[in-house]
């Protein structure tokens, strides 16, 4: 049975025509943290130009591959398996775009760090490099949800929670990728797009 995420079937839309404009002339796209696999199928079959690779921990594949199984698209690679915390991510290849939705704020850190540096690995120059999800803004909550979340996945780990996003930033900055675009998305999200600038 495919794993279906409820916050995947809200958010799904709004993210897809977000990403329209700086996937519009990539071809490959690597997704770290694909989850169930929903948005891969969603965003790659509403853009039949990509050839997309979803990526996750090693026990999320058999629900990704039954999503991906199902949809029968050509343009959605087989899933590999893919912990960002290992200093080799074992793909040979390099990609237009990168893609990832709601995994910064379920880890601490040092895995935050380890995914720009490794994107920054796999990336041409002048890519773009979409991140969706929840942050806070100059140290504050920007919803009672979010906040809410915060102490919920503080529960799972005590070093994960919202990240700030001048702290993003200035992370990126330190791997080579600058914020070119901020979109606000429903539910008090954000997708926040960079340009890998090497």
């Amino acid at each position: 049975m495919k794993p279906v995420a409820e916050a995947c079937l809200r958010n799904q839309a709004p993210i897809a025509e977000a990403v329209r404009e700086p996937f519009a002339y990539v071809k490959t796209v690597l997704e770290i943290g694909a989850g169930t696999g929903q948005h891969a199928v969603y965003i790659a079959e509403r853009m039949p130009h990509l050839q997309w690779l979803p990526t996750d921990l090693a026990e999320a594949l058999p629900g990704i591959c039954a999503w991906v199984e199902e949809s029968g698209l050509d343009n959605l690679l087989p899933p590999k398996a893919l912990d960002v915390t290992t200093g080799d991510w074992e793909l040979s290849e390099t990609f237009d775009a990168a893609y990832t939705s709601n995994t910064l704020h379920f880890v601490g850190w040092t895995p935050v760090e380890a995914l720009f540096a490794g994107v920054a690995k796999r990336l041409r120059a002048g890519s773009p490099f979409c991140v969706y999800g929840p942050f806070n803004e100059n140290g504050v909550f920007t919803s009672p949800g979010n906040q809410g979340l915060d102490e919920w996945v503080k529960t799972r780990d005590p070093d994960a929670g919202l990240k700030d996003l001048a702290d993003i930033e200035a992370l990126a900055l330190r791997y080579g990728f600058k914020l070119k675009t901020l979109k606000r998305l429903p539910a008090n999200n954000l997708l926040l797009v960079f340009c890998f600038e090497g």
